[in-house]
């Protein structure tokens, strides 16, 4: 797994690739509390190059998504791979923030 993380105008684009398991789920946990510290307005996560996510990847994204709320920062997932998109359904997260296919 590796995350790019880079400025596109005022939003920041986060770019996960490969698959999330348990140890995974960790390194990315890292990268999005560096995220946090820097307190962005606007984040976009790109997961079409994740094939498939463990509920322990999930957790961090949604710990993520918490994190950004309790700024008054955006958060929506653009590019899901669709593999993903039904367990995020599943567990309502559209119901938090944007999800959209790739």
């Amino acid at each position: 797994m590796a995350v790019l993380v880079y400025n596109r105008d005022d939003t920041l684009i986060v770019k996960v690739t490969g698959p999330v398991d348990t140890n995974e789920a960790e390194l990315l946990r890292n990268e999005l509390y560096k995220i946090i510290k820097q307190k962005p307005h606007k984040v976009v996560m790109d997961l079409s190059l994740v094939p498939t996510m463990g509920s322990s990847g999930i957790g961090k994204i949604l710990i993520f998504f918490k994190g950004l709320n309790s700024m008054g920062s955006h958060f929506e997932i653009k590019g899901i791979h669709k593999n993903l998109y039904g367990v995020f359904k599943a567990v309502k997260l559209d119901k938090l923030f944007s999800i959209s296919l790739r």
